[in-house]
C-alpha cells in the first residue's frame, strides 16, 4: 500500500526541513546539505508559493539524488500540487484519516504527524510505517517512553524542538529519525547563511554517525 520511498526511512535518517526560503537560494542551501551527507529534504507548504517553487526547481536540479517531500501538507489540493512539482513523499503535521487515505490512492508516500496513542493506532491501522511525533520536544521523553508499552514496533520521527542539543536523548527514548528546521537550516535562510548551514550540516553528520 505504501510507496517504496519509505522503505528507505531507517533508524538513523535525518531530514532537513527548508521553511520560507526563497526559491532562488535553494539550489545553494541543498547542496552544501548534500555535501555533509544531508540528502532528505522536506519543504514546508506552509508559504505554499514559494514552497513550491522550491520542490520545482530541487526536483528539476537533483532529480533522483536526494529524498525530496513536501512538508505542512494539510488539503488534497497541496497533496496534487507538491507531487505535481515533483516532491516523492508528503509530510502531514497532525492526523487527518482521509487525507493520508487520499495521498495513498495517489501512490504518495506519506508521513503523518501524531500527537497522541489514538493518532497512532488509527496511523497504524492504515499500514503506515513512519510516524511524525509532533511537537515532540513539548510531549517530552517520558511521553515518549511510555508510547512504546502499548507500540513496541512503531517507528517514531521526532518533529517539533529537536536540536544538537537533545536529539540523543530523543533517540536513546526510541525515535528513530529526525527532521530538523531552524537549528540546522535558519527559517527564510539565504545565500549569506550557507556557511552557518555547513556547520551546522556537519555537526548534524558527526551526530548522526553516532547514532548508527
Amino acid at each position: 500500500m505504501m510507496g517504496n520511498n519509505l522503505m528507505k526511512v531507517s533508524r538513523g535518517t535525518l531530514i532537513a526541513i527548508l521553511r520560507d526560503v526563497d526559491p532562488v537560494h535553494v539550489p545553494v542551501i541543498a547542496e552544501v546539505l548534500m555535501e555533509q551527507g544531508i540528502n532528505w529534504l522536506e519543504v514546508s507548504m506552509s508559504e505554499e508559493t514559494k514552497g513550491l517553487e522550491s520542490v520545482r526547481i530541487l526536483s528539476r536540479e537533483f532529480g533522483h539524488s536526494i529524498h525530496l517531500g513536501a512538508g505542512t501538507v494539510i488539503s488534497n489540493r497541496l497533496v496534487d500540487k507538491a507531487v505535481s512539482a515533483g516532491a516523492a513523499y508528503i509530510i502531514t503535521p497532525g492526523w487527518d484519516r482521509e487525507l493520508v487515505r487520499y495521498a495513498v490512492q495517489q501512490g504518495v508516500s506519506v508521513i503523518p504527524g501524531v500527537y497522541s496513542p489514538s493518532d497512532i493506532m488509527q496511523a497504524t491501522a492504515e499500514g503506515i510505517e513512519v510516524l511524525k511525533l509532533f511537537p515532540a520536544a513539548s510531549l517530552g521523553l517520558d511521553y515518549i517512553k511510555n508510547l512504546f508499552g502499548p507500540f513496541p514496533g512503531i517507528h517514531l520521527m521526532a518533529v517539533g524542538g529537536i536540536g544538537r542539543q537533545n536529539l540523543l536523548e530523543y533517540y536513546k527514548a526510541g525515535c528513530m529519525s529526525f527532521a530538523i528546521g531552524s537549528d540546522l537550516v535558519p527559517r527564510g535562510a539565504a545565500k549569506e547563511h550557507l556557511e552557518t548551514i555547513r556547520k551546522n550540516a556537519s555537526e548534524y553528520r558527526r551526530l548522526m554517525g553516532e547514532l548508527r
